[in-house]
Protein backbone atom coordinates (compact mmCIF):
# COMPACT_ATOMS: atom_id res chain seq x y z
CA UNK A 1 0.00 0.00 0.00
CA UNK A 2 1.58 3.33 -0.77
CA UNK A 3 1.36 6.06 1.91
CA UNK A 4 -0.99 8.88 1.56
CA UNK A 5 1.30 12.35 0.47
CA UNK A 6 1.44 14.92 2.69
CA UNK A 7 1.58 17.59 0.00
CA UNK A 8 -0.92 20.15 0.40
CA UNK A 9 -3.08 20.92 -2.40
CA UNK A 10 -2.87 24.81 -4.16
CA UNK A 11 -6.30 26.17 -4.74
CA UNK A 12 -6.38 28.76 -7.42
CA UNK A 13 -8.02 31.57 -5.40
CA UNK A 14 -9.03 33.05 -8.17
CA UNK A 15 -11.47 30.09 -9.12
CA UNK A 16 -12.69 30.15 -6.06
CA UNK A 17 -14.22 33.83 -6.54
CA UNK A 18 -17.59 32.77 -8.00
CA UNK A 19 -17.85 30.41 -5.09
CA UNK A 20 -17.80 33.09 -2.56
CA UNK A 21 -19.70 35.52 -4.45
CA UNK A 22 -23.31 32.61 -4.57
CA UNK A 23 -22.36 32.37 -0.82
CA UNK A 24 -22.58 36.26 -0.17
CA UNK A 25 -25.73 36.36 -2.09
CA UNK A 26 -27.44 33.39 -0.63
CA UNK A 27 -26.29 34.47 2.84
CA UNK A 28 -27.61 37.48 1.92
CA UNK A 29 -31.31 36.17 0.95
CA UNK A 30 -31.04 33.70 3.94
CA UNK A 31 -30.60 36.89 6.30
CA UNK A 32 -33.52 39.22 4.51
CA UNK A 33 -36.03 35.92 4.43
CA UNK A 34 -35.09 35.43 8.60
CA UNK A 35 -35.64 39.53 8.85
CA UNK A 36 -38.78 40.18 6.58
CA UNK A 37 -40.57 36.18 7.17
CA UNK A 38 -41.57 34.59 4.10
CA UNK A 39 -41.73 36.42 1.01
CA UNK A 40 -41.77 36.44 -3.01
CA UNK A 41 -39.07 36.85 -5.14
CA UNK A 42 -40.69 40.40 -5.95
CA UNK A 43 -40.07 41.82 -2.71
CA UNK A 44 -37.03 39.79 -2.37
CA UNK A 45 -35.91 41.31 -5.64
CA UNK A 46 -36.43 45.01 -3.93
CA UNK A 47 -35.03 43.88 -0.35
CA UNK A 48 -31.75 42.91 -2.01
CA UNK A 49 -31.61 45.09 -5.16
CA UNK A 50 -30.80 41.59 -6.72
CA UNK A 51 -32.66 40.95 -10.17
CA UNK A 52 -35.61 38.67 -10.39
CA UNK A 53 -33.88 36.13 -12.66
CA UNK A 54 -30.80 36.06 -10.52
CA UNK A 55 -32.44 35.66 -7.48
CA UNK A 56 -35.05 32.90 -9.14
CA UNK A 57 -31.44 30.32 -10.04
CA UNK A 58 -30.42 30.89 -6.00
CA UNK A 59 -33.23 29.92 -4.87
CA UNK A 60 -33.87 26.96 -6.72
CA UNK A 61 -30.28 25.87 -5.66
CA UNK A 62 -31.13 27.42 -2.19
CA UNK A 63 -34.72 25.06 -2.52
CA UNK A 64 -32.17 21.81 -3.53
CA UNK A 65 -29.80 22.36 -0.57
CA UNK A 66 -33.31 22.71 1.89
CA UNK A 67 -32.53 25.82 3.31
CA UNK A 68 -36.29 27.51 1.94
CA UNK A 69 -39.40 26.15 0.84
CA UNK A 70 -41.99 27.40 -0.82
CA UNK A 71 -44.99 28.06 1.38
CA UNK A 72 -47.52 29.50 -0.10
CA UNK A 73 -48.35 31.93 -2.98
CA UNK A 74 -49.18 35.14 -3.70
CA UNK A 75 -51.05 36.94 -6.78
CA UNK A 76 -49.58 33.85 -8.55
CA UNK A 77 -46.37 34.28 -7.12
CA UNK A 78 -45.17 31.70 -4.67
CA UNK A 79 -43.91 32.79 -1.55
CA UNK A 80 -40.77 31.50 -0.08
CA UNK A 81 -40.14 30.78 3.78
CA UNK A 82 -36.69 29.48 5.33
CA UNK A 83 -37.30 25.87 6.08
CA UNK A 84 -37.70 24.21 9.54
CA UNK A 85 -33.94 23.79 9.70
CA UNK A 86 -32.79 27.44 9.01
CA UNK A 87 -35.04 28.78 11.45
Amino acid sequence: MKPVSSKKWKIDKEKLKPVHERKKIRGLIIKELRTRGASTIQELSKATGLETHKLVMHMIALRQFGQVSIVGEKDDQLIYDLSDQQK
